[in-house]
């Protein structure tokens, strides 16, 4: 018959390895889950993942969104708000004053980009509904694969 001690190892031994079979299992089931289920958005020609900043014209950067911070965020689509900035390259782009506004940003239009989920179009509103900066409109829309 086995002593109370000899018992209490064997059982010790028993919840370590279910533990640590247990905590291996499910680590690589989130880990499995948050990456094939991870979407982006093309941003430059390159997919990216929760970027605080968004170009349209990549070239010079003259136009785009930043500070943004998102509230939702799946392959149906993404919200968040930040700051649109425009330059008006007056009297040139390198001596152009910056303008600025806040947006609320929608991103759509999800397809498999390199097999990965991608957001591909971005819309912009200005939160207070007043025209963009340099713009007639409070909002604007630009597919961003095709951005550069």
């Amino acid at each position: 018959m086995k002593t109370f001690r000899e018992y209490r190892y064997s059982k010790g031994w028993i919840v370590l390895l279910a533990s640590v079979i247990g905590l291996g299992y499910g680590g690589y089931t989130f880990i499995n889950r948050a990456v094939t289920t991870q979407v982006y958005v093309t941003n430059c020609g390159m997919q990216d993942y929760k970027p605080t900043t968004i170009i349209k014209f990549c070239a010079d950067a003259g136009v785009g969104v930043g500070a943004i911070e998102w509230s939702s965020w799946s392959v149906d689509g993404a919200t968040g708000d930040g700051k649109y900035q425009i330059n008006d390259c007056l009297p040139n782009c390198a001596a152009g004053k910056q303008h600025y506004a806040d947006v609320t940003v929608v991103l759509s239009k999800s397809k498999s980009i390199k097999g990965k989920p991608t957001l591909t179009f971005i819309t912009i509103t200005t939160k207070d509904k007043k025209n963009l900066p340099l713009s007639d409109s409070p909002s604007d829309a630009w597919p961003m694969e095709l951005a550069g």
